[in-house]
């Protein structure tokens, strides 16, 4: 019953995180299966996606895989949440753990130059104290958008 409900709930929540390319998502499957959500293509995506060539494109933004996602904009959102003290002396600093986490999801080749990005804005990023987490990781990624030059 258990794994019944787990298959159930994934079947349920994979067509949220669809971009453009259906419930597969990027990766070789993108590339060989055209766009279409019939569910055997996807099927057929997914297995594609699933010998490691989907890894290898998140990792490097190829495959498909450098388009922005409501995925990654939630668990930037929720990095912000968890970590806003931190990020906030980070970010005054331009430096830090959570400048470099950040860099690396944004896919950014030098920390270093986005923390300086980050620091020079910082007053934008945290206009109030009641700014909330949300309005917070939009202007990072509005930073990281043009400093990292990716489409966030």
């Amino acid at each position: 019953m258990k794994k019944i409900f787990i298959v159930m709930s994934l079947l349920v929540a994979l067509p949220s995180f669809a971009a453009g390319y259906g419930s597969a998502g990027c990766g070789l499957g993108s590339l060989v299966i055209e766009e279409d959500n019939t569910w055997w293509k996807q099927v057929i995506a997914a297995t594609l996606n699933g010998t490691g060539v989907q890894t290898f494109g998140i990792s490097t933004g190829t495959s498909n895989c450098d388009s922005p996602t409501p995925m990654k904009t939630a668990q930037v959102e929720s990095y912000v949440e968890a970590n806003r003290m931190a990020l906030a002396k980070d970010i005054a600093r331009g430096q830090g753990e959570t400048i470099a986490n950040l860099a690396s999801v944004y896919g950014c080749k030098s920390s270093k130059t986005f923390g300086k990005a980050l620091k020079s804005n910082y007053r934008s990023i945290f206009s109030s104290t009641s700014t909330t987490h949300s309005e917070v990781a939009t202007r990072i990624g509005g930073v990281a958008q043009t400093v990292c030059h990716k489409a966030i």
